[in-house]
């Protein structure tokens, strides 16, 4: 398979699988597709002190639920056992849970953000923003892989 192209040259690819109906690859230009959110964030870097950018792009629910998860959305409990593990081109792993983001639960406006500070992500992928985390550990750029899974089950 081709990679998708600009004029700058390749852009970046993101694979959406795992217990979804209609698993997809995805480009920043079609994360455009769903409405837009905007998040200005701080995040304390360890090794850096404090980051502040500015973030617009879809909300992973938003992008996830168009993919179908494979739960009964009329059984709310049904989506507590679903985790979403995302990864990053530099091996940077994320777990986090549907709770986390579902409106019924957590709420969390974790974005998959398509440009930083005004700049477009097309070339080097979306990024990972959790708005209200403190650390930016969980800060994810260049997402290449986001893989839901409903087979978890607690006590092995």
């Amino acid at each position: 398979m081709s990679r998708p192209t600009t004029t700058d040259g390749p852009v970046a690819e993101l694979a959406l699988t795992g217990d979804l109906a209609r698993p997809a690859t995805l480009t920043v230009r079609d994360l455009l597709a769903w409405p837009q959110r905007c998040a200005e964030v701080s995040f304390e870097c360890a090794t850096s002190g404090i980051r502040r950018h500015r973030f617009e792009g879809p909300l992973l629910h938003d992008v996830l639920k168009d993919a179908g998860p494979g739960f009964d959305p009329a059984r709310r409990k049904d989506r507590l056992r679903f985790l979403i593990a995302l990864s990053g081109a530099d091996g940077h792993r994320v777990l986090l849970s549907w709770a986390e983001i579902d409106p019924d639960f957590g709420r969390a406006p974790v974005l998959l953000g398509v440009s930083i500070d005004g700049s477009p992500l097309d070339r080097a992928g979306p990024q990972l923003v959790l708005p209200q985390d403190r650390c930016g550990a969980r800060h994810i750029s260049a997402v290449d892989s986001i893989r839901v899974d409903g087979r978890y089950r607690a006590g092995g």
